[in-house]
């Protein structure tokens, strides 16, 4: 045989090889079943078994009324063609109400229509929560448990021949039969209400909960009354001279204390330590005084206390005061982070698409295809391969092949581009693989993988990471995920339309399906104006901003920052917000935000010490180098570009324990732009298509990303290994969906006023305090504002903020105004401001001085 005929023979063994040998278990081929398909079938099989749910009422209700006029057919054989039947299922329906009424259960045959209706309905509707087996058990059981009941009844009642086999049918009638013969009526009635019994422990929660505390007294409760004083009388007097009367014991109910800083989880109340205050009541205060020489006890009482009895022969006297106890009626709930938005719903998986008309599967011709030709470009080479096996992916095939011993695998990375040329290709991708050598080829036609599918998958439901992302879809056939708190700053880069802003929304929209507003904010950094500002809904939800606007829209338009010098200052702004976080961590004697948050949902941690609920803070930056360079050549632009840089470097270095990482995404992947301090503090990173080798290099440390498809095409590097990743798709509809159902929800205050502000920056023109304060130009609130301070006596930005409805800018000068009035103190720390009018009435004599009235 001609070697190259004996060549393409062996390769296509391998390759149905590759495809598995014998015959395919049925589970295994409805795993790899689309998932429509699998849907249609079980929608099919669910509406076939509620017919025939529907059908087993009919007949079976139909027979109660008419068995006595069909039961001329019980014994003809024939079914079709027989006229004169009463049944509303015909003649069949009269059979299967006869079997199931008169041969089998009688009226409990009631039981297998609802045990057909609950099969119909998990299939059609796919409720997963609805257990087949303890369906069947419930059904069966209590279909066979009334069955026998009915028949006992009936039987002992007279003889039985309702519906031609009794109210309990010929089953029933059987077992009820031996039952009474064997033990007689009384035990089997007995025998019968215990099984029952049985069945409803199983079957109801309420009748096992009331059965388990049925019989319970209160008085149990009152043990051990007294023990404590008359051991403490029995050790100088014998126990017959001590006469005691204790009264009954009270409980100390320790009330839920309300916290309003961050309460987590709603409705989650975990198993704590309960933590219960000492109890200071000076009546029980008593002074026993016990002599081992002398056989006498005296007790001096308390004068607020009665002697409760007193016996004069002995000379005891024993007062007994009530009883501290330390059994805590109530314990006190963890703080829950998600109470002020515990109607908060989270978006659904319906807002996003199915792409469904682009998806392709590979067919088998292209893979035999692409097997002939690398085996034969090879074989040119004198190289040869044992097998070759492929792993197809959504837009790229892995074929791995086996090299013969004595193959260098650095000869077959070395014909790269002898294999493209020969696959008549752009290029391949040659990597060495744990057993084999990988070439990757693009697919004819590329599938699109949408983000949707990546979400629903069990690897992103399931997870157990802080911050999950679905990335998308690898080579090897996984949903790629990852934790961004363990990454934990990202660099993406890229060339221009190869899906590096499509990759930024993925990992935003991941982050939106995983986290609670409470748990998550965001600052988004967009020098394009464009790419973000869908993300602006989520102002009063998930956004981080600065406290320097004036009014509503004035936030709204600077939720999404777009300037370098903005960029400058919010980036400051975290750094200072990084540096207070830290300072918590240090009191708290945590090391990181995880545990802080744990320690402070359960209360170990408290609000007025400073302590509050820490979310996770994620910067996005889009278009790293355009916002570092974007502001021309001017010495305050470099001072500008380098404040960004360095506030960017902090938080890279420090960001991680304090819960702050860092996105950044450049199209241009050169040296003055991903310095050796970037990729020294970003070690994940995602590399799209790039144009040149070195842009590779600079990105990853290594070539490859020159080689890509684009479309979404990328390599992720997590520091060890690289991985060649389809990334999921979602469009700018859908997140405008997401957003604008996050959005139309209430937010966290009243006001206009996102809840989460970062630190304001202290400059030279808020450093002249209040004695710099133009008082001709008061505020046309301040009036309001003074009353109301003065009649609360509370004084504070945030107060005139909720109650008021002002900005946090606005709130403030008006605050220095009142300052600067004498109205109240200098500000002291985090504590209030002190009031210093202390009523309405001389008040007005210092509005009448500020207002001309």
């Amino acid at each position: 045989m001609p070697l190259k005929k004996q060549e393409q023979k062996s390769s296509g063994k391998a390759v149905r090889q590759s495809k598995g040998k014998g015959f395919r278990p049925l589970k295994a081929i409805w795993s790899d079943m689309p998932e429509d398909k699998r849907i249609r079938i079980l929608k099919v099989l669910g509406l076939i078994v509620g017919v025939f749910a529907v059908f087993t009422f009919v007949s079976v209700t139909s027979y109660l009324f008419t068995w006595k006029e069909d039961q001329s057919l019980v014994s003809q054989e024939q079914i079709v063609g027989i006229e004169d039947v009463h049944n509303m299922g015909g003649t069949l329906g009269y059979k299967w109400g006869s079997f199931l009424v008169g041969r089998c259960f009688g009226l409990g045959s009631y039981a297998l229509f609802l045990l057909i209706t609950v099969i119909a309905t998990r299939l059609f509707f796919r409720k997963k929560e609805i257990n087949v087996l303890k369906s069947v058990v419930v059904t069966v059981s209590g279909a066979m448990l009334s069955s026998v009941l009915l028949s006992f009844v009936s039987s002992s009642v007279g003889p039985d021949t309702v519906f031609g086999g009794g109210l309990g049918g010929d089953c029933g009638s059987l077992i009820s039969g031996m039952m009474v013969n064997l033990v007689g009526k009384v035990v089997t009635f007995v025998t019968l209400i215990v099984f029952i019994v049985i069945w409803l422990l199983y079957t109801s929660g309420r009748f096992s909960r009331w059965l388990v505390t049925a019989g319970d007294s209160s008085e149990s409760k009152e043990d051990g009354k007294g023990k404590d004083v008359k051991e403490g009388v029995s050790c100088c007097k014998s126990e017959e001279s001590v006469k005691d009367v204790v009264p009954d014991e009270a409980e100390v109910e320790v009330p839920s204390l309300p916290i309003d800083d961050n309460p987590f989880d709603s409705g989650y109340t975990p198993d704590v330590e309960p933590f219960v205050e000492p109890v200071d009541d000076p009546g029980t205060d008593f002074v026993q005084e016990a002599c081992p020489a002398e056989p006498k006890t005296v007790i001096t009482p308390s004068p607020a206390r009665q002697a409760v009895n007193m016996s004069a022969s002995d000379g005891v006297e024993v007062i007994k005061g009530q009883e501290i106890s330390a059994d805590v009626t109530k314990e006190l709930p963890r703080i829950d982070n998600r109470e002020e938005l515990e109607n908060y719903k989270f978006p659904s998986l319906d807002l996003l698409n199915d792409y469904k008309d682009g998806r392709y599967e590979v067919a088998p011709e292209e893979l035999e295809r692409n097997n002939n030709k690398i085996r034969a470009t090879l074989l040119n080479y004198k190289i040869q391969v044992e097998k070759v096996t492929a792993c197809v992916g959504p837009t790229v095939t892995l074929y791995k092949v086996y090299p013969a011993p004595g193959v260098k695998v650095s000869a077959i990375k070395n014909l790269e581009d002898d294999i493209a040329i020969a696959l008549k290709i752009k290029g391949v991708r040659v990597v060495i693989l744990t057993d084999a050598v990988g070439i990757e080829v693009a697919n004819d036609k590329p599938s699109i993988v949408p983000l949707k599918a990546m979400l629903n998958d069990d690897s992103f439901r399931n997870s157990k990471a802080e911050l999950p992302i679905a990335l998308g879809y690898t080579i090897m056939q996984r949903v790629k995920t990852f934790d961004l708190a363990d990454a934990p700053h990202l660099l993406v880069a890229g060339a221009t339309k190869q899906g590096k802003s499509v990759g930024l929304n993925v990992i935003i929209t991941s982050l939106l399906y995983a986290k609670h507003p409470s748990e998550l904010k965001f600052v988004f950094i967009d020098p394009k104006m464009v790419e973000f500002s869908s993300y602006a809904k989520l102002l009063k939800h998930y956004l981080a901003v600065m406290p320097t606007a004036a009014s509503e829209s004035d936030e709204m338009d600077n939720a999404i920052v777009k300037h370098p010098k903005q960029a400058d200052e919010i980036l400051r702004s975290l750094c200072i917000e990084m540096d207070e976080r830290y300072l918590l961590l240090s009191k708290s004697g945590t090391n990181n935000i995880k545990n802080y948050n744990e320690k402070y949902r359960n209360r170990h941690l408290l609000p007025t010490e400073g302590h509050r609920f820490l979310p996770y803070m994620v910067v996005v930056i889009d278009e790293y180098a355009d916002l570092i360079m974007s502001g021309g050549m001017g010495t305050e632009s470099k001072t500008q570009a380098r404040s960004i840089t360095s506030s960017i470097i902090r938080l890279a270095q420090k960001g991680r324990a304090a819960g702050i990482h860092v996105i950044i995404a450049t199209q241009r992947p050169s040296v003055d732009v991903i310095t050796g301090l970037i990729k020294t503090n970003f070690p994940t990173r995602i590399a799209f298509r790039v144009v040149t080798r070195i842009d590779s290099a600079t990105i990853l440390d290594k070539p490859g990303a020159e080689k890509l498809i684009g479309k979404g095409d990328m390599l992720y590097y997590a520091g060890v290994d690289t991985e060649r990743v389809q990334c999921a798709l979602v469009n700018m509809d859908e997140i405008n969906k997401v957003t604008e159902y996050i959005g139309s929800q209430t937010g966290f205050r009243a006001c206009c006023n996102t809840p989460y502000y970062l630190p304001e920056l202290q400059n030279d023109s808020t450093e002249g305090g209040p004695d710099m304060v133009d008082m001709q130009n008061l505020d046309a609130m301040f009036e309001e504002a003074a009353r109301m301070v003065v009649t609360f006596q509370q004084g504070s930005t945030s107060t005139l903020q909720r109650k008021l409805g002002m900005g946090y800018a606005r709130a403030g000068r008006v605050m220095d105004q009142l300052e600067a009035s004498g109205i109240v103190g200098p500000q002291e720390g985090s504590k209030p401001r002190q009031v210093l009018v202390s009523d309405l009435d001389e008040l007005e004599s210092i509005l009448r001085a500020y207002l001309n009235k």
